[in-house]
């Protein structure tokens, strides 16, 4: 199968009026003229044509409490309404429905790719292998029982089943211990053990409060902790950040580790601002997500870029703290080999954003565009890994209807009104 993109304007490592051939999964030639004959062309005249956006911190299923707890510390968010709920609630039906909701609103403002933290993650991957966007799934791992299993011990064994299970071109596996205060020394030590090699992916320094906890828990701070026990290396992502000191920062470099930055989510628990543009300095190699729909309380990834470049104007007190183009490559900062970049020999994970808003009028910087003035809407057409998901905004082998009514049948056992 062959799909040629004609006259976009391409952000890749060349930007300008080019035209994409892909063939198959692949991008395989880039240029100003391609005479090859293609199997479908996208005319893609007044479109910007980029790579797809990595969504690296979710919690997809909790679509299902979108707006049921809102305007509340982070701490009474989870304990008094999260927890409870997701006892009674969170199960494998719910968890595959729910999830595929997510995936359809990740897809349509543009993103292409997740990192998810929850429970039954077998069918967030199902879910993401039928749908066609890749992911890598983590299995929460508590001291107490969860949803989905009885005990640390359990989901670490039930991490490595979903290891041997899933793993493969579109899906990763993690091991996803939810924190350092709801694990004690002794269950980080058994992930430790267990992960290898593997992606580590961790709530950390999220508040102020949370590091205090710890500090008292285990007479260390999270950062440190998690050093102790090695579980500090180039495959661990730490999302949150927020409380982090100096010393932090330079454990995360030394050990080469990856942070994820989660703007609005901490804006809205009132958590604070992660010092990304500090990390960035020191050369921390940072991602961003938007946390699950119960925090943010939507999954666009467009809104996330923006608030993460102006909360850290405010916070650094310095307006040319990661300017339009920094905060779009943050977006795309790729969490699978060999995407993330318009080039040949890549895999086709592209957005194609359409030019036709009041807002895009006039054009002058597209970085500038996408950053500061675009939202999901303005994503037209989306392909993963050739294949294309969603055309002039509508999807091509997904009913929505059916995907939206399944979880409006699940909410009304909580109280949704529609």
């Amino acid at each position: 199968m062959k799909i040629l993109i004609k006259d976009g304007y391409c952000l890749g490592e060349e930007e300008g009026f080019f035209n994409l051939l892909i063939k198959d999964d692949t991008i395989e030639k880039i240029g100003k003229e391609i005479d090859d004959k293609a199997d479908k062309n996208i005319d893609a005249k007044n479109c910007i044509v980029m790579p797809t956006f990595c969504n690296a911190h979710t919690h997809l299923a909790m679509s299902l409490f979108r707006g049921m707890a809102d305007d509340l510390s982070l701490m009474d968010w989870l304990n008094n309404h999260i927890f409870p709920n997701e006892a009674k609630f969170v199960n494998r039906d719910m968890v595959y429905k729910c999830s595929k909701l997510s995936m359809l609103e990740m897809i349509r403002g543009g993103t292409g790719c997740f990192m998810d933290m929850y429970f039954y993650e077998e069918e967030v991957a199902k879910a993401a292998l039928e749908i066609g966007i890749k992911g890598v799934i983590g299995e929460g791992i508590v001291d107490f029982e969860s949803p989905s299993c009885k005990s640390a011990e359990e989901c670490i064994s039930k991490t490595k089943s979903l290891q041997k299970e899933f793993e493969s071109g579109n899906i990763k596996v993690s091991f996803a211990p939810h924190s350092t205060y709801t694990l004690s020394t002794d269950s980080l030590k058994k992930i430790a053990d267990a992960a290898e090699n593997s992606i580590i992916h961790i709530h950390i320094n999220e508040t102020k409060s949370e590091v205090d906890m710890v500090k008292k828990q285990k007479n260390l701070r999270p950062l440190e902790v998690l050093n102790s026990l090695n579980m500090l290396n180039k495959n661990t992502y730490l999302a949150h950040c927020v409380a982090s000191s100096k010393e932090d920062m330079d454990l995360i470099k030394q050990n080469s580790s990856n942070v994820i930055n989660v703007p609005q989510s901490n804006l809205k628990l009132a958590s604070g601002i992660a010092p990304i543009y500090k990390m960035i300095n020191k050369g921390i190699d940072v991602f961003i997500g938007t946390d699950g729909s119960a925090s943010n309380n939507n999954l666009d990834m467009l809104e996330e870029i923006r608030t993460m470049s102006l909360t850290q104007k405010v916070f650094e007190m310095n307006e040319k703290a990661l300017n339009a183009k920094e905060s779009f490559n943050i977006g795309i900062n790729p969490l699978f080999k060999k995407t993330g970049k318009l080039k040949e020999g890549y895999k086709a994970d592209i957005a194609i954003l359409k030019l036709d808003s009041i807002e895009s009028v006039p054009l002058y910087n597209p970085y500038s565009y996408i950053v500061y003035a675009a939202n999901s809407k303005s994503v037209d057409t989306v392909l993963i890994n050739g294949k294309i998901i969603m055309e002039k905004r509508e999807f091509v082998d997904i009913d929505e209807e059916k995907v939206k009514f399944e979880v409006k049948e699940i909410a009304k056992k909580l109280g949704s009104i529609f």
